[in-house]
This record gives C-alpha cells, sequence and structure tokens, in this order.
C-alpha cells in the first residue's frame, strides 16, 4: 500500500511540475495556474506537491516582475490586456497566500511544515522583489502577520511547526518585524491555553538569535568603525542596509511581555514552566524594569517541583544584578535537594545554581555544612552520573570552606550511622543538625562500581590537598562508558579467525553453499 501511494504521490508531482512549465513557457496556458490552484480543494491529506508547485510559480513570476501593477495616483486603472492579466495574476497569488496559510492547520505532518516554508520562502522573494516601488529596505510585514495570526489561532498546539520556523527566526530583519508584529496582537484579555502557549513559543523563537543589551551596545561604540554585517532574510543585491537596532526590539520584547504578563500564565504547569523558561533564558537580560518580574518569580519558588527550580535561576539574577533581598533564600534552596529532584530534567541546572550560591566564602559555617551533608545522603540514592554531580559539588565546598574538612569521614561503621545527629526531615539548614556529624556516605560510597564515581570520590577524600581552582559542574558524563571502553580497548575484534586474503577462512559454513571465484 506504501508503494502504491509513493507511485501514486510521484505521478502527481510529475504531472503538476509539467503543468507548471507550461504556465510559465507559454501564456497560452494560462488555465494551468488556475486548475492547480483548484486541487486544493481537492486533496485533503498530502500537500506537499502543490505547495512545491506554488512556490516554484510564484518565486519565478516574482523575479521577473510579472506581478508588479503600476499604479499612478489620481489616475484610472489602465483597462488593457496586460493590465487585465496583472491583475489576475495578482488575485491567483492571493488566494495561494491564503490557501497555503490554511494548510498549516491541517493534513499531514510534513505538508504542514512544507507550508509554513513555502509561506516564508514566498515572503521572502517578496521581501526581494517587492510588488511596489520601494526605496529603502523593505519587508513585507503584513505576511508575516498573517502568518502568525495562523500559528496562534490554531486550536492545536503548533511546537513542530515553530520549530521548523526557527531557521528563518535567526534572520535579524524577521526578529525585528516580528517582534513588531507580535506585540500587535497580544491584545487578549482571555485568551485560551493553547494560544498562550503557543504565543511564548513563537517569541522564544523570535529571541533565539542574541539582541545586545545597553551595555554591549556602548562597549561596542569605542571599537571598530565598521558596521556590524546582519544576517537578513530580504536583502536585496542593490545593497540596501538593513536599518537594524537592538533598541527597538528590546523595547518590542518588553512589550510582548507585559501583554503575556497580563494572561493567567500561572493557571496551567505546562504554560507556567514555559514562561519561566522564556523569561529566565531569554527574557530576563532585556527588561527594562526586572523587578516588577518579583512577584511571579517569588510565587513560582513556593509552588516547588520543576518550577521552583526555574524560578530559582531568576531570583539569582535578581539578588546578583538589581538588589533584590529574598528572605530565607538558603533555606529554600536547601529544601529543594530531596529525591524527588532526580526525576525532573532541571536537576543538572538546579546543581549548578546551588554551586552559584554557595560560591561565597562568608556564608555561615553551619549552613554549608547542612548542604554537603544533605548532598552526600543524596549521592547514595542517585543514579552514578548525578552522584558524580553532588560529589563535585560536595569538593567544592569543602575547598571553600576548610574548616569543614574535619567532617570528611573514613569510615562507614554501623556505629557512627546510628549515631549520626543529621535529621534529613528538616527543611531549615540551621535545625538540621550537620555540625555534629560527618560525612560518612562518602566514605560509604567507596565500594560503588562506577569509574567516575570513585574519580569524584577520590577528589573528595582528598580536599585537603590544595586544588588550582573548583570543580566544574556543567560538564556532563554521557561519554563516560565511551571513554571507559577506550582505556581498556585499543581495537575490537569483529572475527573469530585472522582473514589472510580476500577468500574466506577455512571450516566457513559459508563454503558449503558457495564457492568464491577471482
Amino acid at each position: 500500500m506504501a508503494a502504491v501511494q509513493q507511485n501514486f504521490s510521484k505521478m502527481i508531482s510529475g504531472q503538476l511540475r509539467n503543468k507548471a512549465n507550461e504556465f510559465l513557457n507559454s501564456r497560452k496556458h494560462a488555465n494551468n495556474l488556475a486548475d492547480i490552484l483548484q486541487m486544493f480543494e481537492v486533496e485533503t491529506d498530502n500537500y506537499t506537491p502543490l505547495m512545491l508547485t506554488i512556490e516554484v510559480i510564484f518565486t519565478e513570476l516574482l523575479k521577473r516582475g510579472d506581478l508588479v501593477q503600476e499604479i499612478v495616483p489620481l489616475k484610472p486603472a489602465e483597462q488593457s490586456p496586460e493590465a487585465e492579466y496583472t491583475r489576475w495574476l495578482r488575485e491567483c497569488y492571493e488566494t495561494a497566500l491564503a490557501r497555503i496559510l490554511a494548510c498549516v492547520m491541517k493534513g499531514r505532518t510534513n505538508s504542514r511544515l512544507q507550508a509554513l516554508v513555502t509561506a516564508s520562502k514566498l515572503l521572502q522573494v517578496e521581501g526581494k522583489h517587492p510588488l511596489e516601488q520601494s526605496s529603502g529596505y523593505y519587508f513585507p510585514s503584513f505576511r508575516l502577520k498573517n502568518i502568525f495570526t495562523v500559528l496562534l489561532d490554531s486550536d492545536m498546539s503548533m511546537s513542530a511547526p515553530l520549530a521548523r520556523f526557527q531557521e528563518f527566526t535567526e534572520y535579524k530583519d524577521v526578529q525585528q518585524y516580528g517582534l513588531k508584529v507580535l506585540s500587535t496582537l497580544a491584545y487578549r484579555k482571555s485568551p485560551t491555553t493553547v494560544y498562550m502557549q503557543n504565543y511564548l513559543e513563537l517569541l522564544d523563537k523570535l529571541l533565539i538569535s542574541e539582541i545586545a543589551t545597553e551595555t554591549k551596545t556602548k562597549n561596542n561604540k569605542g571599537g571598530d568603525d565598521h558596521e556590524e554585517e546582519f544576517k537578513v532574510l530580504c536583502g536585496t543585491n542593490a545593497k540596501v542596509p538593513f536599518p537594524y537596532n537592538p533598541g527597538v526590539c528590546r523595547r518590542y520584547a518588553n512589550r510582548c511581555w507585559s501583554f503575556a504578563c497580563q494572561w493567567p500564565l500561572c493557571s496551567e504547569p505546562r504554560t507556567h514552566r514555559r514562561a519561566l523558561l522564556l523569561l529566565v533564558e531569554r527574557l530576563m537580560p532585556l527588561l527594562s524594569k526586572p523587578h516588577l518580574a518579583t512577584d511571579m518569580l517569588c510565587d513560582s519558588l513556593d509552588a516547588g517541583g520543576p518550577i521552583s527550580m526555574l524560578a530559582l535561576q531568576g531570583v539569582l539574577e535578581l539578588v546578583r544584578r538589581h538588589n533584590v533581598d529574598y528572605p530565607d533564600m538558603y533555606d529554600r534552596l536547601y529544601a529543594m535537594f530531596e529525591p524527588e529532584m532526580f526525576a525532573t530534567r532541571y536537576k543538572r541546572r538546579l546543581m549548578h545554581l546551588a554551586d552559584i550560591f554557595l560560591s561565597s566564602t562568608h556564608l555561615p559555617e553551619s549552613l554549608v555544612a547542612a548542604f554537603a551533608k544533605r548532598l552526600s545522603r543524596l549521592a547514595l540514592v542517585a543514579c552514578p552520573e548525578d552522584a558524580v554531580g553532588l560529589l563535585q559539588l560536595i569538593a567544592n565546598l569543602l575547598l571553600r570552606h576548610p574548616a569543614l574538612k574535619r567532617m570528611i569521614c573514613y569510615e562507614d561503621t554501623p556505629a557512627i550511622m546510628s549515631s549520626d545527629p543529621y535529621v534529613m526531615e528538616e527543611t531549615c539548614a540551621a535545625r538540621a543538625g550537620a555540625l555534629g556529624s560527618s560525612l560518612w556516605e562518602v566514605a560509604a560510597l567507596r565500594r560503588h562500581a562506577a569509574p567516575a564515581l570513585s574519580a569524584a570520590l577520590a577528589a573528595v577524600l582528598a580536599a585537603a590537598d590544595p586544588r588550582p581552582e573548583p570543580f566544574n559542574l556543567s560538564s556532563g558524563d554521557a561519554k563516560m562508558f565511551d571513554a571507559e571502553l577506550k582505556k581498556r580497548f585499543k581495537t575490537i575484534e569483529m572475527n573469530f579467525i585472522r582473514p589472510q586474503g580476500m577468500t574466506a577462512p577455512s571450516g566457513e559454513r559459508l563454503m558449503q553453499y558457495w564457492e568464491l571465484m577471482a
């Protein structure tokens, strides 16, 4: 059945290609364009051949200038056959764009993605070959607004089309005009959950390309005199420079976020996580008043689970750069380290942020001791990859606070374990009783079979020796098995008997059925 469907698709593609070539080569086949557009009503699933045909036809027409209609003010429209044909082509172009955008929300996934790519490429060609004369840089922002409207007003999640659209948001002109257009589409008082998720994801894709902050802009002014060349989508051969302005992009990004803040972003967990990721990873350096996000971040920090881990990064940014004081910050961070953290995708982020929070050497000794004890207790139940990160964080704490090296224990006898005064269930670091305890959990991990865990354990036990710099917690251990395999095996044998030539070795059962001849 699949082979029959594939042959049918090839036949349809061949017919469409022939119709397109006939239409482009001679005007006597102008009805071919109308026939191609009518096929949108017949097809219900696979629109990819139609999209590719429409893209080829109108790309060529735009390059030729066949769609350009000269309009003189206060002069009636020309009624010649040439002008009528041009108007008809313009109507077909608008009809084709409308049907392409309609296909973004129906049909197969591949057809939906192709419809979005076709609409974006036609936008690019129209920007390079405008339908009307333009003296400066021309970008058809109304076409981009139509694309955004379809992506946002859908009743289903547009994650796949938005992921494909990311290849176009890397262009600076798409970013600047896209933020401007998106800021005009946020006037909704009570949007649906799907609309909010699509809106936040689209805003995230528009901010993929870094926008220079005011500090970077001021530093760059004293540098080289030449202007930086930007990657633009609608650049023409006339070398018309694109007026890229990072300040304009920041202003529109602030406007987009200010509208989104009026929505109930915290009502649904998925939307809440999406909004926090956008805020802490993209928007915090761009906001003109970052302290206005304090309420949202603090409420998210109290929510618990992955949402608290995401909000922690935003709170850290407010504390470090905007002088925001958060009471009991370390107790909240201390309570996040629990066995449930290993089931979230943000566990590495939490350990990295904890290393930054605990990097100060002026922290109370009891506080740091509680963190070291809790991390060592969690390392007993963690997988080897997570346990390595926890042990590296413990080693960093011992290096920054040499007085805590007395907690290093080289025995894990039952007597030490039973008399441990530490209370794991306590959420307040000061009342956990960690100073009277020892890190017997680290000694217990000496029997672990994982080689990377043994190396991290040796670093903790040898923390008394001075090291040039602490561990980097951002490095992962995904290639631990491959590294260990390369240590033990230089070559991997593929045959039991070493081949002596091009023939099969003796005793090979293949020789019973085949005869190898030179």
